[in-house]
């Protein structure tokens, strides 16, 4: 077996930590909101995030900041905007529905990455345009979804 060099090393461990964000993020959707179980697999999910887009500023390829580099800078904006009040021992209505909010654009944002990667492995001479194609139309339906389903914020901050 080759020894992988430094590089390969933390291609890997993005990857890696990729997938066990996707599964655990899933589950933090799944689960009750609020519960200590939440909070745990929360946790988690922050921890795997933060490695994932350590990671992937960490990768670089021809030496520029690419799209996935952008990406990994709005992740972190996301759950920074998503986790710092609650770490703040905040826990009101606008900060709970705050938090929702960023959290989901948080996941979003993985798998429109996780959906732009494997575009770049399919298609990997047509990505200058399929992979913006993909990731937009993942952040749209995702969108969608986040409009739909998580609590608004602005009437939330409305109440007396």
């Amino acid at each position: 077996m080759v020894p992988l060099d430094g590089e390969q090393a933390l291609a890997t461990g993005h990857v890696l930590a990729a997938f066990s964000a996707l599964l655990v993020g899933a589950a933090v959707v799944l689960v009750p909101k609020g519960t200590h179980t939440h909070r745990v697999i929360g946790t988690i999910y922050a921890f795997t995030l933060v490695v994932v887009n350590v990671a992937a500023l960490s990768l670089h390829r021809e030496n520029e900041f690419g799209v996935f580099h952008w990406l990994a800078v709005a992740s972190l904006v996301s759950l920074a905007g998503g986790l710092s009040l609650l770490l703040l021992g905040k826990r009101s209505p606008p900060v709970i529905a705050t938090h929702a909010y960023f959290m989901t654009w948080s996941y979003a944002g993985l798998l429109a990455a996780g959906c732009g990667q494997l575009a770049v492995a399919v298609a990997p001479g047509d990505g200058g345009w399929v992979v913006p194609l993909v990731i937009g139309t993942v952040l749209s339906i995702s969108g969608v979804v986040i409009f739909a389903r998580v609590p608004s914020i602005d009437p939330l901050i409305a109440e007396p």
